[in-house]
């Protein structure tokens, strides 16, 4: 049977709070036997850690922190505050946020950095709330020295700036939801990043994504879903959830002109090499 790490999931959003249990058993009957969960803002952060600690989105975490990452090693905890997030954080958020990041259970900071899609002020932040907020959190990354899940819509000059400035390649992350060019693909490698492929990849439409598949060896690829958002094609108005990654998988492969298991193996080795994580692909 192959395996999966679905390297960026979002099982703390309220669309999962009355059925996860249930949707995670059908996930790792398909063969997901690992996930990150990806936290937003602080609320969701701290819902991604009692997840990770407690196996349930709410409940009690085991009384000893040294059971923790052992009693439910399928879920990883990823802290952060993520930029379209940034006008409702304040600066005690981020205290809390650096004292969180020393749980056991916590692999990574994000999802972090830039958005500039939305053009209306009531829905996205400012530039330069949302840069100082992506500054301030890749800082926290790097005194706690883990890597980061990186939020990046057209902002990619900026957030190339701000990674260089920050030193960013300290720690390195991961490019979650990659959707820029070839070339930028390149630059991110380059500075250590490797790059999130997740539903976008399925669609027809996809020429830069399928693109950057092609030529960015598997070696810096890592899957991902974004449940509950951005579900593969044939189930685009669908709530999305690991269960996507074989398709995601299949689509890589036939890219990359290899086969799925190797797929597999290979962005499990990347994801555990990205989480710091000492988890040989399962075989068998």
């Amino acid at each position: 049977m192959l395996r999966y790490f679905d390297t960026h999931a979002h099982y703390n959003d309220p669309r999962f709070a009355e059925d996860l249990e249930p949707v995670l058993e059908q996930v790792r009957a398909a063969g997901v036997e690992r996930d990150a969960v990806i936290g937003y803002d602080l609320e969701s952060s701290l819902r991604g850690v009692r997840l990770a600690e407690s196996g349930a989105w709410t409940g009690d975490a085991p009384a000893d922190a040294s059971e923790r990452r052992d009693r439910y090693p399928e879920h990883l905890a990823v802290i952060g505050i993520h930029p379209l997030h940034s006008a409702d954080a304040e600066e005690e958020d981020l205290i809390r946020l650096e004292i969180l990041a020393g749980d056991p259970t916590v692999a990574a900071i994000g999802e972090i950095g830039l958005d500039y899609h939305q053009k209306t002020p009531e829905i996205t932040p400012d530039k330069e709330l949302q840069q100082y907020m992506f500054r301030k959190q890749i800082r926290i990354a790097r005194r706690a020295g883990m890597p980061m899940v990186i939020h990046s819509r057209d902002a990619a000059q900026d957030t190339v700036t701000i990674l260089e400035e920050e030193k960013a390649s300290e720690t390195g992350g991961v490019i979650h939801c990659y959707s820029y060019s070839l070339e930028m693909a390149k630059v991110f490698v380059k500075m250590g990043f490797c790059l999130g492929i997740g539903g976008v990849v399925t669609y027809p439409g996809s020429r830069k994504v399928r693109e950057v598949v092609e030529q960015i060896p598997l070696e810096h690829i890592i899957l991902e879903t974004d449940a509950p958002y951005l579900p593969p094609e044939g189930h685009r108005k669908e709530r999305n959830d690991s269960r996507a990654l074989p398709q995601i998988a299949e689509e890589i492969a036939k890219l990359k002109n290899i086969s799925v298991e190797e797929v597999c193996r290979v962005t499990w080795e990347n994801a555990c090499r990205l989480y710091r994580l000492e988890a040989p692909y399962p075989e068998g």
